[in-house]
């Protein structure tokens, strides 16, 4: 299977997602504390101890994720084209959620989509409107 300058981009864009969200996400919160709480105790020169200074460290990651999703796509590339779409589909997933993020950062502050954190917003509703009418 050839990488092409496409899938060289998308696994860029793909790697930061993965990182962001282990780093960032709510969804990890509970096992970015255990890992490190374990690597409070563990100690640094054991194999356990680098691979939980590995698994909390972004810097570190930004060297192993894209190898991880390259593998994962030339390995399914050659196990057939079910597998080798099904990873592409969760790579450039991947990559448009970090895309998306990118774009929103540059948008100004009435356009961006902010959920309400107390789980009352009206998708689709004019926030800033509805701050105006206090």
């Amino acid at each position: 299977m050839d990488i092409t300058p496409f899938d060289f981009l998308t696994v860029v864009l793909a790697a930061g997602a993965v990182i962001e969200v282990w780093h960032k996400g709510s969804l990890f919160e509970t096992a970015r504390a255990y890992a490190q709480a374990m690597q409070d105790v563990t100690p640094r020169e054991t194999f356990k101890g680098r691979f939980l200074e590995l698994v909390n460290c972004p810097f570190c990651k930004s060297y192993h994720v894209p190898f991880y999703l390259f593998a994962l796509l030339v390995i399914s590339g050659m196990l057939g084209n079910t597998l080798h779409n099904v990873a592409r589909l969760v790579v450039y997933s991947l990559a448009a959620t970090r895309l998306g993020n990118i774009v929103d950062s540059f948008l100004p502050a009435a356009a961006k989509y902010v959920p309400d954190q107390f789980g009352d917003f009206v998708h689709g509703s004019d926030t800033a409107n509805r701050e105006s009418d206090k």
